[in-house]
């Protein structure tokens, strides 16, 4: 009788300490989040009143450039708001709508290559075969620019930067791959490159803060995939990621 009372205090006190730590998370989250979204709204706000106020003296590029600017706080700010939405609720569902996974590509490669102003010559090579996929167009956009940044900035010490996206059903797999002709990586380390804070190279190197594929492996698992990497040492690298069949239109 005494070994079983033991047994069900220390049960409950582990369960305590689990909930004291979960709770602690929350708080940290919801804090992080807010440190967030407070800079993120301002550079909304400075973009909205610069259209309200200059928007008839620039030209449509002009325009064009700062709606950008507010469309990237609207989905850097759903984004937050859904991974604290994980957070709470690990078993929620993400939203499930049809996705045209190319013009997203497009789209996003658009987006990130705006940075690079001195015409460096970055080429994207994509598959005409990409199917739709049924899944959170949020989600699925921060997946394509965790990976395709990567690349580009894992390219930038090249004359031409080359991307290469395509898709394969192999193994009764639907395997999308995002590749690139960068610096590459030791495979020894390919296991540890999904963790939190992990590194391909020196921050000296190239700037970041290791956590892009984290999210990545964290999204992909939501729509009943995995994801895992190759790459060479100055050969470049190429990210591989599969969506489960029922998240695959065709």
């Amino acid at each position: 009788m005494i070994i079983i009372k033991d047994h069900i205090n220390s049960s409950e006190e582990t369960t305590n300490r689990l909930q004291s730590s979960y709770n602690e998370l929350q708080a940290l989250n919801a804090t992080i989040s807010h440190e967030i979204k407070a800079p993120v709204r301002a550079i909304d706000g400075y973009a909205r009143i610069f259209l309200e106020d200059y928007g008839d003296s620039i030209d449509n590029e002009g325009t064009d450039l700062i709606l950008n600017i507010r469309t990237i706080c609207s989905d850097t700010l759903t984004l937050i708001n859904k991974l604290l939405d994980y957070t709470h609720f690990a078993e929620a569902e993400p939203i499930q709508e049809a996705i045209d996974l190319s013009l997203m590509i497009k789209d996003v490669f658009n987006e990130l290559t705006l940075r690079y102003c001195d015409n460096k010559a970055i080429k994207l090579n994509m598959d005409k075969d990409i199917p739709f996929i049924l899944a959170d167009k949020i989600l699925i956009k921060q997946v394509l620019i965790n990976i395709i940044s990567n690349s580009l900035k894992f390219t930038s010490n090249k004359e031409v930067s080359v991307i290469t996206i395509g898709y394969e059903f192999k193994n009764d797999e639907n395997i999308f791959y995002i590749k690139d002709n960068g610096v590459g990586f030791d495979m020894k380390f390919s296991e540890n490159l999904f963790g939190m804070f992990q590194r391909m190279h020196s921050i000296d190197d190239f700037e970041g803060s290791g956590v892009g594929l984290a999210i990545v492996k964290k999204i992909i698992q939501k729509f009943g995939g995995k994801v895992w990497i190759t790459g060479e040492v100055g050969k470049g690298a190429c990210v591989y990621f599969t969506i489960a069949p029922q998240y695959i239109l065709k």
